[in-house]
């Protein structure tokens, strides 16, 4: 399932870097805002299952997740209000990439090197 996410987030990021070169500014930046939120959204169900439930260094991580995650969807919400400032799309389409690129380590290669 996260092999399929993860495929399915690199497509977002590439279909969302064609529409901006095609001159869709608008749309590009909104597709971009929503993996953050997705994030954030999944993060959020983790935090309201509790610390007893998911254990406490799991609950920890997610919260030190949800703070990247919304820092994330701030500014991927500011490139999208403010569609004509190109480099902030592109600012957040590298930080995507890196967390896309996080994610293709962990659903790929996690098994093999550890």
């Amino acid at each position: 399932m996260g092999a399929l996410i993860t495929l399915f987030l690199i497509a977002a990021l590439l279909f969302a870097a064609a529409l901006q070169w095609m001159g869709q500014h608008r749309l590009a930046c909104w597709l971009l805002a929503a993996f953050p939120l997705f994030t954030c959204l999944a993060c959020l169900r983790d935090l309201a299952q509790g610390a007893s439930r998911i254990g406490l260094a799991t609950y920890q991580s997610d919260q030190k997740q949800l703070g990247v995650a919304l820092l994330l969807l701030a500014v991927s919400i500011l490139a999208a209000l403010r569609p004509h400032w190109r480099w902030l799309f592109w600012i957040e389409w590298i930080l995507l990439g890196v967390a896309c690129g996080v994610l293709v380590y962990l659903a790929f290669f996690w098994k093999v090197f550890s």
